[in-house]
């Protein structure tokens, strides 16, 4: 083959058609692609680059992988952002008349997936499109082919970037289309995404009348009105630039049915929960691993349907603002709660069905095979047994769930009826259909087992006739029906026998008998195997008017397996149901940060949560490692946990229904914008400044931390009394300024709390309790030498302490440092040395063991002798 081929020719016109994109151009059992997509097949997928022509002047270059393994290979790339064009051979290739006939049977984008292999099933998988008109005004687009869900949003003013940045955390894109240059910009550095990678820009974006048209022609004339998209054109722009995208890959589904509604949406009508909060709280993502573990998701997540787990994330990220919807989840958990062996049937119905909203997708887009129906049907059986279990249950919303699941007797019925128990992959090799379902299968499937009985006779027939008793009759697709003789009895064949091909040891024969034969068993076979596809498309699509019920007994079916997985969790770690107050107190007895609780290493120790009126900016101080941030992260973790319906960690909790949670914690950079620690930590503090409202909760760690001890304390000092006077927020604060703490009864709200620690000589005992007061140190040097530094270095840290905070005494300063102070100098901790030296001197290689354990134990001697006489006690 050469450049100037049929087949190259063949590939060259379709590769003009997706310049952009990989080509895998089917060459019988494998996927190869040429020319610029073979090097970028080869070094994105860690395969061999061959060449076509190898002996030729100018090979093609040359990559393939087998059409059997080829899923991993394409997840590769998408995931690394390629779009992939797949050219199939659409004939057999041992009968096509010359080049073999070549069609695009799918064009994947990371955004764009359906097969459920290539998805995780826990998280949807969004192409999202962003719009803009000037730098303050944003349409939003979001959907998620695989499960039909549509959305649209638009912001508009100030911080409507930032508005549009959080979604785009939350929905953590695929693939991501952008309306300009300075949009795609602006969305590389939210996403961290080097160029070319999931994001590029649109091509046409649609005008008013274009996108009311293209809206309107996918559900209905009254969509537009319905909605009053009029006023909300960047939101309907958006949609309707997806849209047109969907069609130019040609990955808009059948019909109308799949999008079964366009949701525009307002992210103001739940809490919002920013970026920064949701990273910070580690919600669905650990700051650690950077996936699912170790996250809040991660924990209460005992769904066990892929459609539960997708809504239990949306409905963290999400959390309700409306105490009437919260209540009603929340009765359902507690009813769930207190009857286990329900709900343990429950989990075991629910565990047998399977992903119906990414087949109703598949549905949409005739990608379903006859497997894919019988896992239906086996799901219908579950869905009935479910509804009529769900019937004992008396919680408003468990009732409304099991009103809501359709019936689907009758479509279980026709899948029971028509498809064998085990159906084959394949579509086209017959073998689908149950006896008595068509009388015209029934018969070309007799006709071919009574073929085969003919077979059998014939070779007997012809066994006894030429006395070659090793004579059989064999069948391959190239020569089809043969009479195979061993070379060794060829002076016996009949010479009515003609030869059809010859092998090393045998000789293979026909004769006009087993010819007719042949056409008469293959003709029916090939009848029976295209009758059947037939009958399947009909059945698909039968099925496919289903769709609608299919995909709200889905939505029902996750809105119940979300409840139950959260009353599992509920009983499995002892939480308690939340009560809402009209007014704005947060008082939780014994409340737990519940990841820390169950990954932590030493017994958690739980403590109160109290805010008033009286008190709702907690200045927190104690030392490092002490339980601060886990504490301040507790009250954010069960607000949220509370809004989204879930049990708490407490022994009893009283909350307000909050707006949203702010959350600036630890310190981080941006070094590839530019910023600093400190720029980023104001940056989010100005934020929070800014959009925080009395039914706020603000956790602020440490502010003012990433600069110098006077203005990061004026900094924190004035961000508390901004709080305190102007937002009124409930508040809780943690530092280690430890003059901040004199704000009580002089700003309105403010209450000291700290961590209490017990100290044994040189040795800090945290005790993980927060009492009312303020820490005298920060155990900043005790930290140190729990972490390992040196003792020639926290030897000079004291000293250095003490000379600093002598020094600021004396000018008549107030203590700034970050440090504890002290009344006089420690000692030199010459002793401790000198026992070092000791250890240094021994020469491990001419001692004996029993010599070596009795100078460790002379040292350990020693040391422990110095630390009981800091500690003020008498050697014993």
């Amino acid at each position: 083959m050469n450049r100037t081929s049929p087949m190259m020719k063949q590939y060259q016109a379709i590769k003009e058609q997706h310049p952009d994109k990989l080509l895998m151009f089917q060459v019988g059992d494998f996927y190869e692609l040429f020319f610029e997509d073979a090097r970028v097949a080869a070094r994105e997928m860690d395969i061999a680059l061959t060449s076509r022509d190898a002996g030729s002047e100018d090979p093609i270059p040359l990559a393939g992988v087998p059409i059997h393994s080829a899923e991993a290979y394409l997840n590769r790339l998408l995931g690394k952002g390629y779009k992939i064009v797949l050219c199939e051979q659409v004939e057999d290739a041992g009968q096509a008349r010359g080049l073999v006939k070549r069609e695009i049977t799918r064009i994947l984008t990371p955004g764009t997936i359906t097969d459920p292999e290539m998805l995780e099933e826990s998280r949807n998988n969004y192409l999202v499109t962003v719009v803009d008109r000037g730098s303050d005004y944003y349409g939003l687009a979001a959907v998620d082919i695989s499960t039909g869900d549509f959305q649209v949003t638009e912001q508009k003013g100030e911080g409507a970037w930032e508005n549009i940045a959080d979604e785009l955390y939350r929905l953590q894109p695929s693939e991501l289309l952008c309306g300009s240059p300075e949009t795609e910009q602006l969305c590389r550095k939210q996403l961290a995404l080097k160029q070319g990678g999931l994001i590029e820009q649109l091509t046409y974006i649609p005008e008013q009348q274009d996108a009311k048209k293209l809206i309107q022609g996918q559900w209905d004339d009254h969509t537009w009105e319905n909605l009053d998209l009029e006023q909300y054109p960047l939101a309907a722009s958006a949609g309707a630039a997806t849209l047109a995208y969907l069609q130019l890959l040609q990955q808009l589904p059948v019909g109308d049915k799949h999008f079964r509604r366009l949701n525009l949406y307002f992210t103001n009508r739940n809490m919002i929960i920013d970026n920064v909060t949701s990273r910070n709280l580690e919600l669905t993502r650990s700051l650690r691993e950077g996936g699912k573990k170790g996250s809040l998701l991660d924990l209460i997540d005992r769904c066990v349907t892929a459609m539960g787990r997708r809504l239990l994330r949306r409905r963290l990220e999400l959390p309700l603002i409306k105490k009437k919807t919260i209540e009603k989840r929340l009765d359902a958990v507690e009813e769930l709660l207190h009857k286990p062996l329900q709900r343990k049937e429950l989990r075991n119905l629910l565990a047998d069905v399977f992903d119906l909203e990414r087949f109703c997708s598949r549905l949409s887009y005739q990608r379903i095979n006859a497997r894919d129906l019988a896992a239906l049907k086996k799901t219908l059986a579950q869905i009935e047994m479910l509804e009529y279990k769900c019937r004992e249950f008396d919680a408003p919303l468990l009732k409304e769930i099991t009103g809501s699941i359709p019936d689907f007797k009758d479509l279980h019925s026709l899948i029971d009826t028509a498809l064998v128990e085990d159906p084959p992959l394949s579509l086209k090799d017959g073998g689908l259909f149950k006896s008595g379902y068509n009388e015209e299968v029934d018969r070309l499937k007799n006709l071919s087992e009574e073929s085969n009985t003919l077979l059998l006779d014939f070779e007997k027939k012809e066994r006894e006739r030429s006395r070659i008793k090793s004579l059989r009759i064999g069948y391959n697709r190239n020569f089809g029906y043969y009479i195979e003789v061993t070379k060794t009895n060829l002076s016996l064949v009949p010479p009515e026998y003609h030869r059809k091909q010859t092998l090393v040891n045998a000789e293979r024969f026909t004769t006009e008998e087993l010819q007719r034969m042949e056409e008469q068993i293959t003709g029916a076979r090939e009848k029976q195997a295209a009758l059947e596809y037939t009958l399947f498309e009909e059945l698909r699509s039968t099925v496919g008017t289903y769709t609608e019920q299919l995909l709200s007994a889905s939505h029902n079916l996750a809105r119940l397996d979300c409840t139950q997985g959260l009353a599992e969790v509920a009983e499995r770690h002892g939480y308690c149901r939340p009560v809402f107050s009209s007014g704005k107190n947060m008082i939780v007895k014994q409340a737990r940060h519940p990841v820390v609780e169950q990954t932590g290493f030493e017994r958690f120790v739980p403590n109160d949560i109290h805010m008033d009126r009286s008190q709702y900016l907690l200045v927190i101080t104690g030392p490092n490692m002490a339980g601060k941030s886990t504490y301040i992260r507790s009250a954010a973790l069960l607000s949220i946990m509370a809004q989204m319906g879930s049990f708490v960690p407490g022994s009893e909790a009283k909350l307000p229904v909050l707006d949203r949670v702010f959350a600036r914690v630890g310190a981080s950079d941006d070094l590839s914008r530019g910023q600093s620690t400190f720029m980023v930590e104001m940056q989010e503090t100005a934020s929070i400044l800014k959009e925080a409202t009395p039914d706020s909760l603000i956790i602020l760690d440490e502010i003012g931390r990433g600069t110098s001890t006077y203005d990061g304390m004026s900094i924190a000092r004035s961000v508390l009394e901004y709080i305190s006077s102007d937002i009124k927020a409930k508040t809780l604060f943690s530092t280690h300024y430890h003059e901040l703490t004199n704000l009580e009864g002089d700003l309105p709200g403010v209450k000291n709390y700290t961590i209490a620690v017990k100290e044994k000589g040189r040795q800090v005992i945290f005790l993980r309790q927060l009492i009312p007061g303020k820490a005298d140190k920060s155990y900043g040097i005790n930290v140190a030498r729990l972490a390992g530094v040196p003792l020639e270095v926290l030897i000079r840290a004291e000293k250095i302490l003490y000379e600093l905070e002598n020094a600021a005494s004396t000018a008549g300063g107030h203590q700034l440092s970050l440090l504890p102070m002290v009344s006089e100098p420690v000692s030199d901790y010459s002793r401790e040395l000198d026992v070092v030296e000791q250890l240094k001197e021994v020469d491990v290689n001419r001692i004996t063991p029993l010599e070596a354990l009795e100078k460790i134990y002379e040292l350990q001697k020693q040391l422990l002798e110095y630390e009981r006489e800091d500690a003020g006690k008498e050697p014993d």
